[in-house]
C-alpha cells in the first residue's frame, strides 16, 4: 500500500534519519511511528473503556473492589 505524506514531514523524517542514523529508510521510520501510535491509541481506548466501566458500576451503586 502506498500512503502520501506532506513534503515538509518527509523532509523532517529525512533529517532525523540522517542525523540519528537509526532507521534505514523513510518506510522504516513511518512503520515504527505507526506502531507507536497504534499502541498509544489502543491504550487510550482501554483506559476509556475501564473508566466507563468504573463509572457505570458507581452509577449502579456497585462498590469497587479492593484492587480497583
Amino acid at each position: 500500500m502506498t500512503i502520501s505524506i506532506p513534503g515538509a514531514i518527509a523532509d523532517e523524517i529525512d533529517g532525523l534519519i540522517g542525523e540519528l542514523g537509526y532507521w534505514p529508510s523513510r518506510g522504516a521510520f513511518v512503520r515504527e511511528a505507526c506502531i507507536e501510535k497504534i499502541r498509544l491509541e489502543r491504550n487510550r481506548l482501554r483506559d476509556l473503556r475501564e473508566a466507563r466501566e468504573r463509572t457505570g458500576r458507581l452509577l449502579q451503586g456497585v462498590e469497587p473492589s479492593a484492587g480497583s
